[in-house]
């Protein structure tokens, strides 16, 4: 057996090889019709202005615009064909009343050569709904924090109003148009372009591919401002009610506040003051508290930095009891002035000292120090004990004068302070012309 398989066995291998040849022959004159199946096919929309021209949009529904298509033809020619070469369109102007249109396909070669192209999506679904326009307001929103001591300031959109056309089911939804900015580490104005991206209302980004929108970017200039700290400085205005005195001590709560801003105004301000006439104690017999918004007394340009308080500051005016006290002052601190020419003037004196009875808060009488006090006559307006008949002008003899104490502040003299003084004729000197004695220290002359 061995020696049949092996006799002539190169005659053999040359008929298998002309065989496989000539079957290969045949195959290729054959060139039978085969089928192929082509995905990913996007259907081209035809006529949509047949929707849009009755103030309506369409929408494509379940993906129905892009598919697969079979496309059956001889080998030959189907190795030639790719995807590229088949189009598929739907025209909306033949859609049934069930929004459905149907899909046709074909190619843009071979097209005589081709037994048969199929898609296997046979329809286009179409959703139809009116067409709606919104207005929308774009707020324009930071995003980070600036560089220490500074915060954001305001902002100003090149455009501030967006329209958006679409389904009106679908724009009933849109709730915000907003432009974002990073002011992340800056510390210097910002002017940069910015995306308008549109918002639901529960804060979701709508894709706004399905609308037409009239603005989708802006520029955006934003302010840094400069931050610091300033105090809050009171004045009072008015007088308490008989028996009862301003103390002289406001207190303000917060005592301070952190404002922002930049330029000469702001690097010049020093402290917010609320003035005096809008803290007034008039009439009042004990402590006044006032409410304020201290952004009601910021210059322009000045804002309170948003994190320090609702800008709510109370001031608080002490008002206390007076009372009553004397002082002994020496007669030595009396000072006669506008004493008459040719004459001098003594204060009479009856102990050294002169009782005055004053009025004050009890710690401002606690540190009144008599020996300190200074007292003054005005010569010119002493009253004579003893007038002399036909006499108008100053005289020798005894006056009768009003002190005026120069008390510290918050201290008032109770009633008129009169002392008697002694008016004598004197020369340049200061000699006494009547008995020739030289004027002592407490005895006083016109210069």
């Amino acid at each position: 057996m061995r020696k049949k398989l092996t006799n002539n066995l190169g005659l053999k291998l040359i008929s298998v090889g002309i065989a496989i040849i000539l079957w290969i022959i045949v195959v290729s004159i054959d060139d039978p019709v085969i089928s192929r199946t082509f995905s990913g096919i996007e259907v081209e929309v035809l006529n949509a202005d047949a929707i849009t021209a009755q103030g309506k949009t369409y929408e494509i529904l379940e993906g129905s615009n892009v598919i697969s298509v079979t496309v059956s033809a001889k080998r030959s020619i189907l190795e030639k064909i790719s995807r590229d070469y088949i189009k598929a369109t739907a025209d909306l102007k033949e859609m049934t009343i069930l929004n459905s249109a149907a899909i046709n396909v074909k190619t843009s070669r071979y097209s005589d050569m081709i037994s048969s192209i199929t898609p296997l999506t046979k329809n286009l679904k179409v959703a139809v709904e009116d067409l709606e326009k919104k207005q929308l307001s774009i707020n324009v929103e930071t995003v980070g924090n600036p560089a220490k001591g500074y915060v954001v300031g305001s902002n100003s959109p090149s455009v501030n109003i967006t329209t958006v056309t679409g389904p009106v089911s679908k724009i009933s939804k849109i709730s915000r148009a907003v432009a974002t900015v990073d002011v992340s580490g800056r510390s210097a104005n910002i002017r940069t372009s910015s995306e308008v991206v549109l918002y639901d209302g529960n804060g979701d980004v709508v894709n706004n591919s399905s609308f037409t929108v009239s603005v989708r970017e802006i520029v955006v200039d934003v302010d840094i401002l400069e931050t610091r700290e300033v105090p809050i400085r009171a004045s009072v205005s008015g007088t308490a009610a008989a028996g009862f005195s301003y103390t002289g001590l406001v207190s303000v709560v917060p005592e301070t506040v952190t404002i922002a801003g930049s330029g000469k105004g702001f690097n010049s301000l020093e402290a917010i003051d609320i003035p005096a006439e809008d803290i007034s104690i008039e009439g009042a017999s004990e402590d006044l508290s006032y409410t304020f918004n201290i952004s009601d007394y910021l210059p322009s340009g000045i804002r309170m930095v948003d994190d320090t308080g609702d800008g709510t500051v109370v001031v608080t005016a002490y008002v206390g009891k007076l009372e009553n006290a004397y002082v002994d002052i020496p007669t030595a601190n009396i000072l006669i002035d506008n004493i008459p020419e040719g004459f001098m003037a003594s204060v009479v004196d009856v102990g050294g000292t002169k009782r005055v009875e004053v009025q004050g808060l009890n710690e401002e009488i606690a540190l009144l120090d008599g020996s300190v006090i200074m007292g003054s006559i005005d010569a010119s307006s002493m009253v004579p004990r003893e007038p002399v008949e036909g006499e108008t002008g100053f005289h020798t003899g005894s006056y009768d004068a009003y002190v005026k104490w120069n008390m510290p502040a918050g201290i008032t003299v109770v009633g008129a302070s009169m002392m008697e003084v002694s008016l004598y004729p004197a020369d340049s000197t200061g000699v006494n012309l009547i008995d020739g004695t030289i004027l002592l220290p407490e005895v006083q002359s016109a210069e």
